[in-house]
């Protein structure tokens, strides 16, 4: 009979109640050290990466499974690859919508308003993505990466940085890990998928951060009316006449 506490990790992760399911899983493997276990774990971890957990954990959970006996190396290690794709693909998108957030919640050039505005964003969107598991093993569950520390940050420089620190310590554990694998063509699919991400973000952010200027704002006007050498000096920078 399969035991109860990994039902209740796989129901736990489903609902996206990872700190839940970690401890399910935990209570699981102080009785038997099972894949099942070990991935689960591992899986916990990995959508809990912008929270407060660590690739380095998650690579040992995974690790830790293919010790187990008679465990499929490459189908474990198949599982990691697509978890971390996972991950690092709905990190992105949730610092894009973050940023655009921000971006339009600045135009009303008030610290008060944007932070609102991003307050109002992160409780529309709950504490985690919406997503569906692309691979097997904690069986197809409905989950999301946690928001974690971007539910916190209201300018986009940050948000792209924290997001592109998360994606170049994913990218950097799971090359490590598996120097040795049979997987080599999926893994080198990620590490291309990854730089491309890498390079959004970066784009993304030089963009925002150009649109952030004061004189690209309505306060270059306003900054016209109440002392207008300084209003013209933003205009001059708004189109471009000086650098």
């Amino acid at each position: 009979m399969k035991d109860f506490s990994l039902e209740k990790a796989f129901m736990a992760v489903k609902a996206q109640r990872f700190e839940e399911a970690q401890g399910a899983y935990e209570t699981a493997l102080s009785k038997e050290a099972t894949v099942e276990a070990w991935t689960g774990l591992g899986v916990c971890k990995i959508f809990q990466l912008l929270q407060d957990q660590t690739m380095e954990e998650v690579v040992y959970c995974f690790a830790k499974a293919k010790e187990v006996p008679e465990a499929d190396i490459k189908e474990i290690d198949t599982k990691l690859i697509s978890y971390s794709s996972l991950v690092i693909e709905q990190g992105v998108v949730y610092c894009l919508s973050l940023m655009e957030q921000i971006k339009q919640a600045q135009k009303a050039a008030t610290n008060a308003i944007v932070t609102s505005a991003i307050s109002a964003y992160v409780a529309v969107n709950a504490k985690s993505l919406g997503g569906t598991i692309v691979s097997s093993g904690v069986a197809a569950a409905a989950a999301g990466v946690a928001v974690g520390k971007l539910a916190d940050i209201n300018d986009a420089y940050t948000a792209g940085q924290l997001t592109i620190n998360m994606v170049d310590e994913v990218e950097k554990h799971l090359t490590n890990h598996l120097i040795e694998t049979d997987n080599t063509e999926e893994l080198n699919k990620f590490l291309n998928r990854s730089k491309e991400l890498q390079k959004i973000i970066e784009d993304s952010v030089a963009e925002n951060t150009i649109s952030e200027e004061w004189y690209n704002t309505y306060w270059v006007w306003v900054w016209l009316l109440l002392f207008w050498p300084v209003g013209v000096y933003g205009l001059l920078k708004k189109y471009n006449v000086i650098k």
